[in-house]
């Protein structure tokens, strides 16, 4: 509880254009969390595993010549 009372004191004392930067900042922080959470919940599903496998490897040589 202490880091919410050290942040209630500073926010106390900030301009309105300041408070509107540390909310885009704390919006920034829980949207980066949970598009992590997210990326880390697809790259751990069946479907994207099953992609990855070598029986899938064919896939390379067909679409060799669109890489680059």
């Amino acid at each position: 509880m202490e880091a919410k009372q050290k942040l209630e004191k500073i926010i106390s004392i900030l301009t309105e254009s300041k408070l509107k930067e540390v909310i885009d900042f704390a919006s920034y922080l829980r949207d980066k969390e949970e598009a992590e959470e997210l990326l880390r919940m697809q790259m751990s599903s069946k479907a994207y595993l099953d992609w990855l496998s070598s029986k899938n490897d064919i896939y390379d040589e067909v679409f060799k010549d669109e890489i680059k």
